[in-house]
């Protein structure tokens, strides 16, 4: 099905440049990237204590680093 979508340019170039990665059209790239959005509103969320830590810990599908941490605390 055709549509028409307005992309922020930072994500249409990013979008472009996965495609490119892949060797895949744009299209592709963003029905990929909008089944696997709408896949993860599905899932549910769990909070489970880590054991070594005793600490809550929250499962997002991928893990996220120390510096992508902080990256994402200094952008704010």
């Amino acid at each position: 099905m055709r549509t028409t979508v307005d992309l922020p340019p930072a994500v249409h170039r990013r979008a472009r440049e996965l495609a490119a990665k892949r060797g895949v059209s744009l299209s592709a790239v963003l029905a990929d990237l909008t089944v696997r959005g709408l896949a993860q509103l599905d899932a549910p969320v769990k909070l489970v204590t880590d054991q070594l830590t005793g600490l809550p810990v929250l499962s997002l599908g991928r893990k996220v680093t120390t510096s992508q941490t902080r990256a994402g605390m200094a952008e704010k």
